[in-house]
């Protein structure tokens, strides 16, 4: 039976509508992002983003290249890095350029920041229709397939967040594959190893694509090898011969060195960062890496079965979503997504997982097989084994990196290979059945669908127009602050949460962006830590001679000499707050009040304030409540107790700051593990004072 596209012409070009109609979905994207009030999406994307925007920031050859989160004070003067350096450089180095030009400007620079993931996720959306197109020379199923794949949930939920780890990564495997096509159609091997090198420098999801190709490849040689030979003996050192010399082979060998070279340069990183006294096996990197495999999982733990079952349906319903336009799963994701992946717990994920691992990875490639042979009538076999490529490489990088997989939801981005071989069978089999016509109309279906979805994206998850306000003004105020404390010893005092911090980063990554190039300290031993640091920092105001901005009005910078009159604040919150019973006596007393929750510990030492504390705040109406919480039905204002609170007169204290609508219900209490917790305090209706019910403003210390 005839196929289709068993090779290519040396010269392929696409037709260009189909490409133009790609590009032009892809310019919504840029449309929903080019409000500079925007900064980043809620939820995960503050975190992700301005830890990502930190490293890059402090990316410089001042510090060898490397690659950390911050500074803090350290011994004999030295400062202390916060390495974070798990990634490969080229991402940060790029996003550095990117906002390099714009100065002082935090939010152009974030801006900046974010166009630069939609370009990225824009050029791998592009490599994808080219190869596809060069897969099956047919360039409307390759423009059907792509928007298809490229609309789902993931994608438009990561797109634009800050990371190397999302679209730039998945730019660097998409460089990759049309890489591998061009090599499978015309034989360029050299440029496929310069993709390779490009790649890595980006991200280590490059392997999943790797590794299947070059055992679809090899196989595929030694195959052939092996029915050349008559004689068993020549028929084994014919096949042997055959591996040996295969340029599968060769990519393989080249890109384990390449990545062993990356690696071992933020190893050297790391190692000169901490002195040269800390064991390559203690380093960040090295245990990250073994985080992430489980091999640093207690080998005689007991086997559970249970968390294997929902780690494999969890990675079912991530293909399902993956594999489906947003615009049909807006509601119905987060059932499909959020559920299946909750109480997962490291004890599960130890045992010997080889046993279920291995069973895993036959089924998905006997599923690809399958998908192969299905496809025998419609293509020849190179582009069979380049569409199982694609199909292969999200299982082979979720189940060896099933410890990370489980717990991260952006992993299921790397699954956009089921869609994308899948639609494209599929549509393969519309042409051949009912000819081009139905397939041209299917992909104005799919582009229409991705326009949708992204303007159903950015209308779901864009803050709202005072949100976008507060965390302008705020980013603003910080802007002209780093400047002043650029390299100097900053005490960042936390001790009440303001909205605009709450709703744009969390503290202690956010800091790290916002005053990069500061050597920061979040001790709660306040007053000690004060002498010692050339700047205060504080979302607490006081009218005092030490005050360097008094034009501020959500972040303040004090001189050290302001310590005594921010006390003095504090004392008078402490008094305020204790003048009643507490609502919950455990480690700390919780007291409510009317428009704050305050933990106090009396007396209290250093060591007092290691704890992880919950603040579940659930509203008598879910529209009050940010998109990303509704699936849950709380806001959550989680803090850690170290980074928050002050200590003084020998009491820690912090205080959380309630949300200004109406409140049902309070639930705090202290995380153990990521899993389990202990609640304290859980109130309910009249018992919440009237205060923290009301919208009409706070009159607390962090008011105004």
């Amino acid at each position: 039976m005839k196929t289709l596209a068993a090779a290519s012409p040396a010269h392929f070009r696409p037709q260009r509508l189909p490409l133009w109609l790609l590009l032009l979905a892809l310019s919504t994207l840029f449309l929903c992002s080019l409000d500079k009030g925007y900064l980043y999406r809620p939820g995960n994307h503050d975190v992700i983003s301005v830890m990502n925007l930190a490293v890059a920031e402090n990316l410089s050859p001042d510090h060898g290249f490397r690659l950390f989160l911050g500074r803090r004070p350290g011994s004999d003067d030295a400062p202390t890095y916060d390495m974070y350096s798990r990634f490969p450089v080229g991402g940060y180095a790029l996003i550095k350029l990117a906002i390099l030009p714009f100065g002082n400007d935090l939010s152009a620079r974030i801006l900046a920041a974010r166009m630069l993931m939609l370009l990225s996720f824009g050029a791998a959306a592009v490599l994808a229709f080219l190869s596809l197109a060069r897969i099956t020379s047919r360039p409307w199923t390759a423009l059907a397939a792509t928007l298809a794949a490229f609309s789902s949930y993931y994608m438009l939920f990561y797109n634009d967040a800050v990371s190397n780890e999302f679209a730039m990564e998945l730019f660097a495997v998409m460089l990759v594959f049309h890489g591998m096509v061009v090599f499978v159609q015309e034989g360029r091997f050299r440029q496929l190893l310069a993709r390779t090198c490009v790649a890595l420098l980006l991200g280590w999801r490059v392997y999943a694509f790797l590794l299947p190709f070059l055992i679809l490849g090899v196989a595929s040689e030694a195959i052939g090898a092996w029915k050349e030979g008559t004689a068993l003996w020549l028929r084994v050192r014919s096949t042997g011969a055959a591996v040996l010399r295969s340029r599968y082979t060769a990519l393989g060998v080249f890109a384990l060195l390449f990545g062993a070279a990356v690696l071992g340069f933020n190893f050297a990183n790391e190692y000169a960062a901490f002195g040269g006294e800390t064991p390559v096996t203690e380093l960040p990197s090295f245990r990250s890496m073994l985080s992430r495999t489980g091999l640093d999982q207690d080998p005689d733990a007991p086997f559970d079965p249970g968390w294997w079952l929902r780690f494999l349906r969890q990675q079912f319903f991530r293909i399902c979503v993956a594999s489906v336009p947003f615009v049909l799963t807006d509601r119905g994701v987060d059932l499909l997504e959020w559920f299946p992946s909750l109480h997962f717990s490291a004890p599960g994920l130890a045992g010997p997982a080889l046993w279920v691992a291995l069973p895993a990875l036959l089924m998905a490639v006997a599923a690809s097989a399958t998908l192969v042979r299905l496809a025998g009538p419609l293509l020849a076999w190179r582009p069979r084994m380049l569409l199982a490529t694609l199909a292969l490489s999200g299982f082979f990088w979720a189940l060896p990196m099933r410890h990370n997989a489980a717990h991260h939801n952006h992993d299921a981005l790397f699954y956009v290979g089921v869609p994308l071989a899948l639609y494209s069978l599929l549509l393969l089999y519309v042409h051949k059945r009912w000819g081009p016509r139905p397939v041209v109309g299917l992909a104005v279906a799919a582009l229409l669908a991705f326009v949708v979805s992204a303007f159903q994206m950015d209308r779901r998850w864009r803050p709202d127009s005072r949100t976008a306000e507060i965390r302008q003004a705020a980013t603003a105020e910080l802007g002209a602050i780093r400047e002043t404390t650029r390299g100097r010893v900053v005490l960042v005092l936390g001790s009440v949460e303001p909205e605009w911090h709450r709703q744009a980063a969390q503290p202690y990554h956010g800091w790290r962006y916002y005053l990069a190039g500061s050597v920061l300290t979040h001790s709660p031993d306040t007053e000690a830590a004060a002498r010692a640091a050339d700047f205060i920092l504080t979302h607490d105001r006081v009218e005092s001679d030490a005050l360097l901005t008094p034009g501020n009005e959500q972040v303040f910078l004090y001189d050290p000499a302001g310590m005594d009159d921010l006390l003095e604040l504090y004392r008078a919150t402490y008094r305020q707050a204790v003048s009643g019973e507490p609502a919950a006596r455990s480690y700390f007393d919780v007291y409510l009040g009317d428009d704050a929750l305050t933990y106090v510990r009396d007396p209290c030492v250093r060591e007092d304030a290691k704890y992880w504390i919950y603040v579940d705040v659930v509203p008598e109406g879910p529209e009050d409540l940010p998109e990303g919480r509704k699936r849950y039905g709380s806001n959550n204002l989680d803090f850690r107790f170290r980074k928050r609170p002050v200590l003084f007169d020998g009491k820690c204290m912090a205080v959380v700051s309630l949300p200004d609508y109406p409140v049902s219900g309070i639930r705090t209490g202290q995380y153990f593990s990521f899993s389990s917790r202990q609640l304290w305090m859980e109130v309910w209706g009249a018992e919440i004072p009237m205060g923290g019910k009301s919208s009409a403003g706070r009159s607390g210390p962090d008011a105004g």
